[in-house]
């Protein structure tokens, strides 16, 4: 047990340079979601973010957040594994950008898992964005960035560097 409660420790001040780790990093913009072929050789291990463009008209967060919250929070995607807004990290947004944090993620295939918050059908169990059965929402923009990160421990690194980063972006969707 003594060796357990050390390799905790060691794991705890590990996982304090994660906050600081975060702050450092910045996703690459890659494309934008209609460019299949870049996606498609996304074909590594890291974090994704997608974003989503502003249109023009929306001038204030506050109009924005409400206009955006309506179209995603429609009665037909209800219980249909999809991630939902979250206040707190709305909330943690002060200024409306051109484009805004919709989704951060992990995956050890960046396509695949893009793939899927596109593609997947509504009535599909696995939770995904499934943007593309949103006909709601067909005439918006959004882009995926990303951070490759190939690395032994990833079942170990990977949540926590995404936990930190999801601190600093705040984006709106998520289970967390």
């Amino acid at each position: 047990m003594q060796r357990i409660t050390q390799l905790d420790s060691a794991l705890t001040s590990l996982f304090a340079g994660f906050s600081a780790l975060a702050h450092e990093l910045e996703f690459t913009p890659v494309c934008e979601l209609d460019d299949e072929g870049t996606i498609a050789a996304q074909k590594y291990p890291g974090l994704y973010r997608i974003d989503i463009r502003v249109q023009e008209h929306h001038k204030r967060l506050s109009d924005w957040a409400s206009w955006f919250r309506n179209e995603w929070v429609k009665p037909e995607y209800e219980r249909k594994h999809v991630p939902n807004p979250k206040k707190k990290r709305l909330a943690a947004h002060s200024v409306l950008t051109e484009w805004m944090p919709l989704y951060l993620g992990k995956s050890k295939h960046v396509a695949g898992r893009v793939w899927e918050h596109l593609y997947l059908s509504l009535e599909q169990p696995t939770t995904a964005l499934k943007l593309k059965a949103r006909t709601n929402l067909i005439d918006q923009r959004f882009r995926l960035s990303t951070i490759k990160v190939e690395v032994e421990n990833y079942d170990l690194i990977m949540p926590q560097l995404e936990s930190a980063l999801r601190n600093k972006y705040n984006p709106i969707l998520g289970r967390q």
